[in-house]
C-alpha cells in the first residue's frame, strides 16, 4: 500500500512537471520570437513568444524580461502589406541588445494576427476571450509562461523582470506577487488605487462649458455603473466602455498598491502628467504608499508625457518616449542585477 501511494505521487509529479514543459512550434513566422504553447493550472493552452537567443559563447544565460501589454483583444502581432509586425514587445526586444530574452504572451480566446476593428477593446472579441479575460486567469496565463521559460536552457531563472503597460500594469504587479521568482516589477502607466479612483477623479474634472454641477453628475454616473456590475458581475453580454461587465468585476476589485504591497521585488513606476486614461495622481498616490512602507521604489513623474509617453515635441503616433523608458526600465533591471552578482 505504501509503495503504491509512492508511485501515484511520482506519477502525478511526473504528469504536473509534463504539462509545466513548453512546447515549441516549429513553424517559421517571419518574427524574432519563437513560439511555444503550454499548460496553465487552470488545464488552458497558453501561447507564448520568446525572442531568440544572442549569438554568445556556449552555456551562456539571459535573464527574462516579461512584458504585458494593455487592453483589448487584438493579437500580439499584426499583418501589415505582406511582413508580419510586432508591438511594443519588439521595442522592448531592440532595446534589449541582447542583454535579456524578451517573453510575451497572447491572452487566452486570442489568435495569432487577430486584428478587431477596436483594438483596446472587448469589442468583437471571441466567446473564449470574453469568458477568460479576468485579472487572475490572465495572470495565471502570465506566470504559466514564465515558469515554462525558466526551464528552458539558456535562460538564467535568477533574474526576472515583469513589466505592463495601463492595464499590464495590474497584471505584471499580480504576477510579481504570486510569483516569488521574479525580482523586479515595472507599472508603467498602470495606476495605483483601483481604476475606479482613476476614471472618476479624470471624468470629474471641470471641462469647458460645464454647467454647475456637470462634473459631479459624470462621477455619479460611473459608480451607478458600477453598481450594475455589481448586480450581475458575471455577465460577458452587458458592456461598459467597450469591455463586459465579467472584466470590469475583475480587475476593479483589485489594485496595483495592493499587489505591489505582497510582492518582494524591486519595483519601478513610470507616469506621464498628461495622461488622459490614467490620473497622475493614481502614480502619486501608489509611491506615497509604497515609500511609506519602506519598499524599493524607482519612480518617474515624466511631465508633458501622454498614456504611451509621447510628449508633444515628438510626431504623433511616435514610440519614441515608450521606447526610451523602456531602455530606462532594463537598464536599471540588468545593471542592479550585474551589480548584486
Amino acid at each position: 500500500m505504501r509503495y503504491a501511494i509512492y508511485f501515484l505521487v511520482v506519477i502525478l509529479l511526473l504528469g504536473k512537471a509534463e504539462q509545466s514543459r513548453p512546447k515549441a512550434d516549429p513553424t517559421p513566422l517571419g518574427i524574432p520570437f519563437q513560439r511555444y504553447t503550454v499548460e496553465d493550472s487552470f488545464g488552458r493552452a497558453i501561447t507564448f513568444y520568446l525572442s531568440a537567443p544572442p549569438k554568445e559563447e556556449e552555456g551562456a544565460k539571459n535573464p527574462v524580461a516579461l512584458f504585458i501589454e494593455g487592453s483589448g483583444c487584438q493579437s500580439l502581432f499584426r499583418k501589415r502589406d505582406e511582413r508580419i509586425v510586432g508591438g511594443y514587445q519588439n521595442l522592448l526586444l531592440r532595446e534589449a541588445k541582447g542583454r535579456a530574452r524578451i517573453l510575451v504572451v497572447e491572452k487566452p480566446g486570442v489568435k495569432f494576427l487577430d486584428a478587431p476593428a477596436r483594438p483596446g477593446s472587448a469589442e468583437g472579441a471571441s466567446e473564449e476571450f470574453l469568458k477568460e479575460h479576468t485579472l487572475p486567469r490572465w495572470a495565471e496565463a502570465n506566470r504559466a509562461a514564465l515558469r515554462a521559460v525558466w526551464t528552458l536552457p539558456g535562460i538564467d531563472a535568477s533574474r526576472t523582470l515583469v513589466m505592463g503597460h495601463s492595464e499590464g500594469g495590474i497584471v505584471a504587479a499580480m504576477v510579481s506577487a504570486e510569483s516569488p521568482q521574479v525580482t523586479h516589477v515595472a507599472s508603467l502607466a498602470g495606476g495605483g488605487p483601483t481604476q475606479l479612483f482613476d476614471l472618476t477623479e479624470i471624468r470629474g474634472r471641470s471641462r469647458v462649458g460645464d454647467n454647475p454641477g456637470d462634473a459631479e453628475r459624470r462621477v455619479q454616473d460611473i459608480y451607478d455603473e458600477w453598481a450594475r456590475i455589481l448586480k450581475d458581475p458575471e455577465s460577458i453580454s452587458k458592456f461598459w466602455l467597450g469591455h463586459p461587465y465579467r472584466r470590469w468585476s475583475s480587475f476593479l476589485t483589485h489594485s496595483v498598491t495592493e499587489e505591489l504591497l505582497r510582492t518582494k521585488a524591486r519595483i519601478y513606476l513610470a507616469q506621464g502628467t498628461l495622461d488622459t486614461s490614467v490620473s497622475v495622481r493614481a502614480h502619486d498616490v501608489l509611491v506615497a504608499e509604497l515609500q511609506a512602507r519602506g519598499r524599493d521604489v524607482t519612480a518617474e513623474r515624466l511631465e508633458g508625457a501622454d498614456h504611451g509617453f509621447r510628449t508633444q515635441d515628438m510626431p504623433e503616433g511616435s514610440p519614441a518616449g515608450m521606447q526610451a523608458l523602456f531602455g530606462r526600465v532594463l537598464g536599471w533591471f540588468l545593471v542592479a542585477e550585474a551589480k548584486a552578482k
